[in-house]
């Protein structure tokens, strides 16, 4: 073997083991990209802040709460059971758990616990008297009657409604205790202010390692807890058995915590009224106390915790969106986008296929025939919101048809018509003159062999062409917030403003609304761009096959 020969062995070896190299390492990107969207379009995992901690009780003193069956609501902070009795809230909508409006009832023994607890009632509040059934079987009946009902009663009345009334309702743990602090302790220190505490931050408090606010983000204070009397029912009636074991091992922890090392120090209260009297003229005091005994000269800190689990549901594919997305599904989003494809094909294929079949077959060769190829390969590489900018002064604004379907449409027609027009051209173009020739000499005429002959042989790779199209159609978003608009609900019509999965995707990361839903409806559009794909490579398998 020759030396020139050798070299050119090692040099094939060498660019084989590039070629491998960059396919391998651009098949592991696209891969780590796809894995990564659908993971977490699966799974979340998201750190939240509430005003109450993550301990709940089924009997808030006094009284319990329940809501109509509809109302998908596991547990409910005590910070928004208060607004919708004190007409802050006036739907469901904030609490992700319905779109309903909301209608909240109270029995008339109920009526004393809750003036207390909320500091008064607003007047979309209805007090409900007895009138032939007992007052708290009036109220369960109103609730169960209202899609957005909530109901107060006191909880030996709601014991004693039938199994049928209770079916109707859904009774709701609420979250009533809070991390309560002296107002220096939330206050602004210089350029820091602690806002907020979560569960590794609690445990360092009350093991001692932390013996300081500064450390933690606040100002330069002592952190001292504030133990509660020994047998402070206002704190362990309002948590269930298992929660107030919690709650009394960080107090027990920081006691014993000071006791050996001296941090954190302590304030152990006599009575309710010594308890929250340290609270308000404290100095970095925080401790466990009832929202809604909290003192003005006092405050609060908010905890923050970590919540994970299926991002994406089937009730996520089949509820509609609510409130801007922020809760619900994408139901009626993704039907809107089936519909905005099939008419935007609709518009565009028939007049790509022609003007194809007229550029190979008719045009003879010359400037206007460049010029229309010209003009076309341009088009095919104008930027999206140049369409989307003409459709709106076009379609919108000259012709009247205003930010609709049928606007958004004609503008994603316009802009997939030049890859339908050139990959036409060139599937017409592949068709073996041949064919063409055979079925001119049995007699058909030229339209007969275009439709009989030309079109059925390039069919398949027009099929592609207008795959291809569909799919650019799929992702698009500049065009269409400017002619389609954004309205999530089911079209009803041509002139219905609507929104398509990329618009939505889109809008919900730009208006911060949930990247987590985000990244669910990103997952939805690659697993329907990856059918859309697959069904018609198999629809050209068989195509091709015939």
């Amino acid at each position: 073997m020759t030396a020139g020969t050798k070299k050119i062995r090692r040099v094939n070896t060498a660019m084989t083991g590039l070629i491998y190299a960059a396919a391998s390492i651009t098949i592991a990107v696209l891969l780590l990209i796809l894995g990564y969207i659908i993971y977490n379009g699966l799974f979340y995992k998201i750190r939240v802040e509430y005003a109450e901690l993550p301990y709940a009780s089924e009997r808030l003193e006094d009284i319990v709460v329940a809501v109509n069956r509809d109302i998908d609501l596991e547990v409910m902070q005590f910070e928004v059971l208060k607004g919708m009795f004190t007409d802050e809230y006036a739907n469901w909508k904030r609490t992700g758990a319905s779109a309903a409006d909301v209608y909240p009832y109270q029995t008339q023994a109920a009526a004393a616990v809750t003036e207390r607890l909320f500091g008064g009632t607003g007047r979309l509040v209805e007090t409900v008297s007895a009138n032939g059934r007992t007052s708290a079987q009036q109220t369960a009946a109103f609730t169960a009657s209202k899609e957005g009902g909530i109901a107060v009663m006191l909880a030996e009345e709601y014991e004693a409604l039938s199994d049928d009334e209770k079916k109707a309702l859904r009774k709701v743990p609420v979250r009533a205790l809070v991390l309560a602090c002296s107002a220096d302790t939330a206050a602004l220190h210089g350029n820091y202010k602690l806002g907020a505490i979560d569960g590794d931050m609690l445990s360092r408090i009350a093991s001692g390692q932390t013996a300081n606010w500064q450390e933690l983000g606040g100002g330069d204070l002592p952190v001292t807890v504030l133990l509660p009397p020994k047998d402070a029912p206002f704190i362990y009636s309002l948590v269930s058995e298992k929660d107030a074991e919690h709650i009394r091992a960080f107090f027990d922890s920081a006691e014993q915590s000071s006791a050996e090392t001296g941090a954190p120090r302590i304030i152990r209260a006599d009575s309710a009224q010594s308890f929250y009297a340290s609270l308000a003229a404290g100095t970095g005091v925080v401790t466990v106390a009832p929202e809604w005994q909290v003192p003005e000269a006092a405050d609060m800190l908010r905890y923050a915790g970590t919540e994970q689990g299926l991002n994406l549901n089937w009730s996520f594919l089949t509820e509609a969106p609510i409130d801007g997305g922020r809760s619900g599904g994408i139901s009626t989003i993704i039907i809107n986008t089936f519909v905005m494809i099939a008419l935007t094909l609709v518009c565009a294929v028939p007049f790509g296929i022609f003007a194809a079949v007229y550029l190979v077959l008719y045009a003879k060769e010359g400037r206007l025939l460049y010029i229309l190829r010209l003009g076309t390969e341009t088009l095919a590489g104008i930027p999206s919101i140049i369409f989307g900018l003409f459709g709106m002064l076009v379609f919108v604004q000259a012709l009247g048809w205003g930010i609709s379907l049928l606007s958004g449409c004609l503008t994603l027609a316009l802009m997939i018509l030049p890859t339908i027009v050139r990959t036409s051209e060139e599937a017409i173009k592949a068709v073996s003159p041949a064919l063409n020739e055979g079925s001119v000499a049995l007699g058909a005429t030229k339209v007969q062999t275009i439709f009989k002959v030309v079109l059925p042989s390039a069919f398949p790779a027009i099929t592609a062409g207008v795959i291809l199209a569909a799919g650019r159609a799929l992702g698009e978003t500049a065009a269409l917030i400017y002619t389609m608009g954004s309205n999530y609900n089911l079209t009803s019509g041509l002139f219905d403003s609507t929104r398509t999965l990329a618009v939505h995707l889109y809008l919900i990361i730009a208006e911060g609304i949930s990247s987590e839903k985000a990244f669910a409806a990103a997952t939805v559009l690659v697993v329907l761009v990856f059918i859309i794909n697959s069904l018609s490579k198999l629809i050209i398998k068989r195509l091709g096959s015939r």
